[in-house]
């Protein structure tokens, strides 16, 4: 039988083994995929984080300054994207309607100097009440009210 001496015995418990060889590769494929799939799914070591200082956005016809302040606002808007605030001074007089909160800096003898946008208009103003000292404030949009029109002719009907 051209060099081929086997019986039927052989040839069964060949198949067998040759099963259990293909269920052990089939089965090895299938968790080496997974576990391929799994490494790919999971998020790098070089994660990109980003700051709140990094995600403020800076105005247009604003100036980034540092300056000492005092604040008066809660931790929860100094962390916002956007921190709206109005500078007066100590003795209470308005220095700058609006400007932007950005982060503090350093803490100084009691007084932190803070990151701060202010417009370009305002610079001087500012610099005139640095050495004095200011207050910031949350901002509060002033909206005044227009006076109520009287309706009614100008004229009186006697009867």
């Amino acid at each position: 039988m051209n060099g081929i001496s086997s019986t039927l015995k052989d040839e069964i418990k060949k198949s067998k083994e040759s099963k259990h060889k293909e269920k052990f590769k089939f089965l090895a494929a299938i968790f080496i995929t997974n576990v391929m799939v799994a490494l790919l799914c999971l998020p790098s070591g070089e994660s990109k984080t980003t700051t709140a200082s990094v995600a403020k956005k800076l105005h247009t016809d604003h100036q980034l300054m540092a300056i000492p302040l005092t604040v008066l606002t809660t931790d929860n808007n100094q962390s916002a994207i956007e921190t709206p605030v109005s500078l007066i001074s100590k003795d209470k007089k308005m220095v700058v309607e609006k400007a932007w909160l950005h982060e503090s800096l350093k803490s100084e003898n009691g007084i932190t100097q803070f990151k701060i946008e202010i417009n370009n208009y305002d610079v001087v103003k500012v610099s005139e009440y640095v050495e004095a000292g200011m207050i910031a404030v949350p901002f509060v949009e002033n909206k005044r009210m227009k006076t109520p029109v009287k309706r009614g002719s100008k004229y009186e009907v006697s009867i």
